[in-house]
């Protein structure tokens, strides 16, 4: 069977430079690529002090992105502060029929997770996991042995894969690292690393969506007026078959 997939970290709903609320855009972009699976990243669960400020803004992002296209969604608070909490956000148009939240932080002021969601996708089970990675190499480096025991401990290898998010991998070292088995789908079809931050010129390849066990045949940044406005990255899209 064959699935579409989005990877996307949307600044808390704001554009680039935080000047401007863009969830209803952010909704919208989604709505029109039109995935089976969508990983986001640093939406947020609650916070007052926006939803006072911002006649746009809205608490739990996650409901109003998920509510038409999605039946289906799974929220984990990676960051929780007083009166307001984000974290990654999985939507699917398949039944999540387990979710799970990996704390992986390495220090106080990088909280981090993965969210892990095994998916029912026509009478296939397909792993999936989300993740946001740390600013600095030496954290990243922790925790890509920290999704490798979680992989280990799943059993994914025996079953289609998919990690997707934002690696923060400035020094692209994170291919390789997690799991061998693990393709890169972007540079699986174009020899290259994906570009996605800053959206207004992308110059850096933080974001990835690697697969196992999934045959990629389609692999591309969205790059257009809109997804420049929309957040401070540009979002991943990828097409392709369950093995």
């Amino acid at each position: 069977m064959k699935l579409k997939i989005m990877s996307l970290n949307i600044h808390k709903g704001f554009n680039w430079n935080n000047t401007k609320s863009t969830i209803s855009e952010i909704k919208s972009f989604l709505e029109e690529n039109n995935p089976d699976l969508v990983f986001l990243q640093e939406v947020v669960g609650e916070n007052k002090k926006n939803a006072k400020k911002y006649s746009q803004f809205m608490s739990q992002q996650f409901e109003f992105l998920a509510d038409g296209l999605w039946h289906e969604y799974a929220y984990a608070k990676n960051a929780v502060y007083d009166g307001r909490h984000h974290g990654n956000v999985t939507l699917s148009k398949y039944p999540i029929t387990t979710q799970a939240q990996i704390d992986i932080s390495t220090n106080k002021l990088e909280q981090r997770g993965i969210l892990f969601c095994e998916i029912e996708a026509e009478g296939k089970k397909v792993h999936t996991y989300n993740v946001h990675l740390n600013l600095t190499h030496q954290g990243r480096k922790k925790q890509y042995s920290a999704i490798s025991e979680v992989l280990k401990s799943n059993k994914s290898d025996d079953y289609p894969c998919i990690i997707a998010g934002d690696f923060n991998d400035w020094s692209r070292k994170a291919t390789g690292s997690i799991n061998p088995k693990l393709k890169d789908a972007h540079k699986t079809i174009h020899k290259k690393y994906a570009k996605t931050f800053p959206s207004f010129f992308p110059l850096f390849s933080l974001d990835r969506i690697y697969t196992q066990n999934f045959q990629v045949f389609r692999a591309d940044v969205l790059q257009c007026s809109t997804s420049a406005k929309i957040s401070d990255h540009l979002s991943l899209l990828i097409e392709g078959r369950i093995n």
